[in-house]
């Protein structure tokens, strides 16, 4: 799903640095993998469909990470899509030829001669498909490159950190949850905080008790702004197509 109410880690840092008043700035660069694993853990990862190009060598496409397998569409580069080997197909390595089909062609420029019309026969090219094996896409036909589609995180390219990092939902309980995570990883890597302390038997100033008792219910009203969009179009779809219009 296309994310419209989104935000940089930009705000997500400003919020840590008025909240908590951390001395230091080495905590920011790794904002990044922090909030990453954050929203794995949550199961929140923003994703959107995207299309990538990729060079096939033997008749294996390398992808550069684990390829989410969910609505996964291969194409060759014109376009024509590839579809993914059934147990009905039999082997990935065949090379299965459809039947001979005939055809008549008639010369328009000659109809009087004995030759005038004559019957050819085409053997159709061999039936493409592919084989997902973790990060590889193994074909059956040989080419040069392929374009995939799939579902992947959504990312912008960060200047400050000059990498592709991922976009955040816009949500109040997200960012209070991801703010107490990253102070939580600061302050398990031995640095230290003039008020916050992992060894605190207080919530109010342990950040891994606030970070455990705020992640699920953060991801519980993530996931039902999504699917509350999710019916909203469902029913301006519905409401604009079907219903009588006064």
């Amino acid at each position: 799903m296309k994310i419209k109410n989104q935000l940089t880690l930009s705000r997500l840092i400003g919020k840590i640095d008025n909240d908590f008043n951390i001395s230091e700035s080495d905590w920011i660069p790794r904002v990044a993998a922090w909030v990453t694993d954050a929203l794995s853990q949550m199961q929140i990862l923003p994703m959107e469909r995207k299309q990538r190009e990729l060079e096939v060598s033997d008749k294996i496409a390398q992808f550069p990470c684990c390829i989410n397998p969910t609505e996964l569409k291969v194409f060759t580069t014109d376009g024509c899509e590839i579809p993914e080997l059934n147990s009905n197909k039999g082997s990935c390595g065949c090379a299965l030829y459809s039947p001979t089909q005939e055809f008549a062609v008639i010369d328009n420029n000659d109809k009087t001669g004995s030759n005038y019309m004559k019957i050819v026969r085409n053997r159709q090219g061999f039936n493409r498909n592919f084989v997902l094996d973790g990060n590889k896409i193994e074909l059956n036909f040989n080419t040069n490159r392929i374009i995939i589609e799939s579902y992947e995180t959504a990312t912008y390219f960060d200047d400050y950190y000059q990498c592709e990092c991922p976009y955040i939902y816009d949500n109040g309980l997200l960012l209070e949850a991801l703010a107490w995570y990253c102070l939580f990883k600061y302050l398990s890597r031995g640095s230290k905080h003039q008020i916050y302390d992992l060894k605190s038997q207080n919530p109010a100033i342990n950040p891994f008790i606030q970070w455990n008792s705020i992640k699920n219910k953060a991801a519980t009203s993530v996931k039902i702004e999504i699917n509350n969009t999710v019916n909203g179009w469902n029913n301006f779809f519905y409401n604009s197509t079907f219903l009588p219009r006064g």
